[in-house]
């Protein structure tokens, strides 16, 4: 009997994860793969098979959080903050670099 093919879309469907999901999992050769006129082709069992990792995201990004839990009022008030000021500090450098370069 012949084995059904995948495209990475089909595959990502399946098993409900994204397209770049499974070529990440190709490329760390985690899920096995052939080509086909140069498009990538993934057996249906070799899919079922599979299990995905569950990335937690870049480390020490989460702020200490918990994945999935929300951001109080007083952490987005602070954060907000912390944007304004660096906007500030952006927009006066540009503003002291161009008067220093029209001045040379």
């Amino acid at each position: 009997m012949a084995q059904k093919l995948l495209t990475p879309q089909e595959a990502a469907t399946l098993k409900g994860v994204t397209r770049s999901a499974i070529y990440k999992a190709i490329a760390e050769g985690r899920l096995p793969h052939t080509r086909i006129l140069g498009r990538v082709a993934i057996r249906e069992d070799d899919v079922q098979v599979w299990e995905p990792i569950k990335y937690r995201g870049r480390p020490g990004r989460s702020g200490g959080r918990e994945p999935g839990t929300r951001l109080s009022d007083e952490t987005k008030a602070r954060i907000s903050e912390a944007q304004k000021h660096r906007w500030t500090q952006r927009k006066r450098e540009d503003t002291n670099n161009s008067r220093t370069s029209k001045i040379q």
